[in-house]
């Protein structure tokens, strides 16, 4: 037998940018900034030191590493670069930097090529990831509160074989020399923007939908919604590597005397927000075992089922304020509910369902395998969802409004309805 999950809101009456515009996100945390908000590496309310719940996967393989010259034995493990982040600024795999005769003679900037078993799609918002060890500065060289960092393009591919490079700009004014620092705010669509290193764990966000209008997207060599490899690539920051408008990028400049041969960007991870998931894999992802698994059961004892907290991109092990699932308002003479929606739960069926008596229900609003809300005739209820409050702009977790007419000395009643798709 199918289990149902379902929120109910009750009321008596009686009478819803430009890329490459900016200013662009800070260094550290940012949720406020609409073009590429960074993304903590770690989360508080599920306990100091959680790995943020949001990502559903991580690189785990690579096919083609190839640093520049110069770069030490030990900063080539390949396989730093796999899994989840950590925040530990060693725990890197270095592309290498070059120096302005190597760039004049045409030597290769370092690279790496990441592989996603399970592929990356286009969904709302940020799909993935990048994390670099980026550090913050505190004055010396650069200028206190900006960042010493090492920049990269970022390119993805779904044969191995044809690859897009994601937009990006950098209005650095001028060259910043070794050990330089750049002010985080002029920088985007570039890894390594970001602080990730002593402490801080912030990476940069990066939308496939920003390639829409690509020519491998156009031409179908490029699936937006079946990325399997994502190409990391060093810029060596002298100017002479170049923005997608053509303006100059710079960055922390090549120092042959850097410790220990570890020049140029340091990947430490890629996590993946994008990608189509399943309640049993969800329950898996979550370590659920024994009793805690199943749809009906509620291992951290706050009243929402599991099959709640999937759809809602809950943690089954922390509990949460019913606030956090749903609330309900009167609103000139309707009755609102609102409510969060996790769109990569392709595997659910959600209804909204309205009653006068507790009784009598009728289907209003229906989303079908994470698609958006839409009304069931005859009915005519008022739906808008946009990305949730409390992540910016990383969109796949919606916060939906659903507001249906309150009659006259009639009382109205709302839920949401989860279930399974069979």
């Amino acid at each position: 037998m199918k289990r149902t999950a379902i929120i109910i809101a009750t009321a008596s009456a009686l009478a819803a940018a430009d890329a490459l515009a900016g200013p662009y996100s800070a260094a550290l945390a940012d949720a406020t900034n609409a073009f590429d908000a960074p993304v903590p590496g770690f989360v508080g309310p599920e306990g100091e030191g959680t790995v943020n719940p949001l990502f559903f996967g991580w690189a785990d393989g690579w096919v083609n590493y190839q640093p520049a010259p110069g770069v030490a034995p030990g900063w080539q493990n390949a396989d730093q670069a796999l899994a989840e982040v950590t925040g530990d600024n060693f725990h890197i795999v270095a592309l290498g930097d070059l120096s302005g005769t190597q760039i004049t003679n045409g030597v290769a900037p370092g690279s790496l090529t990441l592989a996603f078993t399970t592929p990356i799609r286009n969904k709302t918002g940020a799909d993935f990831v990048v994390y670099e060890n980026s550090l913050v500065s505190d004055g010396g060289a650069g200028v206190a509160g900006q960042v010493f960092a090492d920049l990269a393009y970022v390119e993805v591919s779904s044969d191995g074989v044809n690859f897009a490079r994601l937009p990006s700009r950098s209005l650095t004014p001028a060259v910043v020399g070794p050990y330089g620092t750049v002010n985080a705010s002029d920088v985007f669509g570039l890894a390594g923007k970001h602080a990730n290193a002593y402490g801080n764990s912030w990476g940069t966000p990066f939308d496939l939908a920003w390639l829409a209008n690509h020519p491998l997207v156009i031409n179908g060599l490029v699936n937006l919604d079946a990325v399997t490899r994502v190409r990391i690539i060093d810029i060596p920051g002298n100017g002479s590597f170049l923005d997608s408008t053509g303006g100059p990028i710079y960055d922390a400049g090549f120092n042959a005397l850097f410790p220990n041969g570890s020049g140029g960007f340091d990947l430490e991870a890629v996590g993946v927000i994008s990608r189509d998931m399943d309640f049993e894999t969800w329950q898996n992802q979550r370590g659920l075992t024994g009793d805690d698994r199943g749809e009906a059961a509620d291992p951290d004892g706050d009243g929402i089922s599991n099959l709640l907290e999937y759809a809602a991109a809950l943690v089954p092990t922390s509990p949460d304020p019913a606030s956090r699932l749903q609330r309900c308002a009167m609103e000139n003479g309707r009755l609102r509910l609102e409510f969060f929606r996790d769109e990569r739960a392709t595997d659910l069926i959600l209804e909204v369902e309205a009653s006068s008596n507790l009784r009598d229900w009728e289907v209003i609003a229906r989303s079908l395998g994470g698609e958006p809300f839409q009304p069931v005739l005859p009915h005519a209820p008022q739906i808008s969802e946009s990305s949730a409050h409390h992540i910016a702009s990383v969109g796949v977790l919606r916060e939906v409004s659903i507001a249906d007419v309150v009659t006259a000395a009639t009382c109205r009643f709302l839920r949401v309805r989860v279930k399974k798709t069979p």
